[in-house]
């Protein structure tokens, strides 16, 4: 399907796939919104209009190009981890906020640059002067919690989110970006959905509302959502491909949403921030793009390393 219209309208895959998703998205919104202003459904009206917001915020960086887009996932985990460093109580302590900060700014130019050695070595880096600053500041005072919460700072926030924006640059990266984040978007969306009309048996007590029922149908809706993408995205995947991917999203997007509900009960909060009107924080909205992103990454490049120049 993609050589086929590369062919037809005599422009570059990437084109292709950007039109693609951007014409997809526009018809799904409007047809969202049409069905949640007649229903009528007020209580998605919020969370609907927040999504005029964050499409262009998503689609826009992607017409510019790869580096503006990795900028892009740079400033969300910077955001992402100042919302965690301030329900932790990290934020006070500028030196180990500082240093996550400087391990993002750093993977983001490894991702522009296509330096994948820096870009797998610098989490070491981070993590090993995480551990060192308690002897530069001469303070061993709640060392233990500031060095974890620095650690999973730059690697859960940092890093892990920093795949999404090196994913841009191979030759296959807008379809491989726009799959893992409107799938991974569309799999929380599913989820709850199916859990309202199918959901009897709740199954976890970090998420008391998901239900057995509304998972399973999440993860089979995934699955069939990858083979729905898989001429557009990554046509070059085989069969067993497409389903491992089908299963990374609809597995992990649900896993990273409940470990960021283990950290939110477990400081006492609902919501990470009220940035995003309806959705709550940064945190909230990509919280299985961080799992989902390097998992992703990581298939992708083990089975094509051609697909990332080398």
């Amino acid at each position: 399907m993609l050589e086929f219209w590369v062919e037809r309208l005599e422009v570059s895959p990437r084109l292709v796939v950007l039109g693609f998703y951007t014409g997809l998205a526009v018809v799904v919104y409007l047809g969202l919104g049409a069905l949640i202003w007649l229903k009528p459904l007020p209580v998605a009206k919020k969370p609907y209009l927040t999504w005029s917001v964050l499409l262009p915020l998503i689609f826009l960086p992607l017409w510019i190009g790869a580096n503006a887009w990795i900028a892009l996932v740079a400033l969300i985990s910077v955001y992402g981890f100042k919302e965690f460093a301030r329900g932790t109580g990290l934020y006070v302590h500028r030196i180990y906020v500082a240093l996550v900060y400087v391990v993002i700014i750093g993977l983001a130019l490894c991702a522009a640059s296509g330096n994948y050695g820096l870009f797998m070595a610098l989490p070491v880096w981070g993590a090993a002067m995480a551990t060192a600053l308690p002897v530069f500041t001469n303070r061993y005072e709640e060392s233990i919690q500031r060095v974890a919460l620095t650690i999973i700072g730059l690697v859960y926030f940092g890093w892990f989110l920093a795949h999404l924006g090196y994913l841009s640059q191979s030759h296959y990266g807008v379809g491989y970006v726009l799959y893992v984040v409107l799938a991974t978007q569309f799999n929380d969306a599913l989820a709850f959905l199916w859990g309202k009309l199918l959901g009897k048996t709740p199954w976890t007590r970090l998420s008391p509302k998901k239900t057995i029922e509304g998972s399973l149908m999440a993860l089979v809706s995934s699955l069939a959502l990858a083979y729905l993408n898989w001429p557009i995205a990554f046509p070059h995947f085989p069969v067993w491909l497409v389903g491992i991917t089908g299963l990374l999203v609809g597995i992990g997007g649900q896993v990273g949403d409940l470990v960021m509900s283990a950290f939110k009960r477990d400081l006492g909060i609902k919501d990470f921030g009220e940035l995003l009107p309806g959705h709550g924080g940064i945190l909230d909205r990509v919280d299985s793009l961080l799992w989902v992103s390097p998992l992703f990454f990581h298939t992708a490049r083990f089975f094509f390393k051609g697909d990332f120049g080398y």
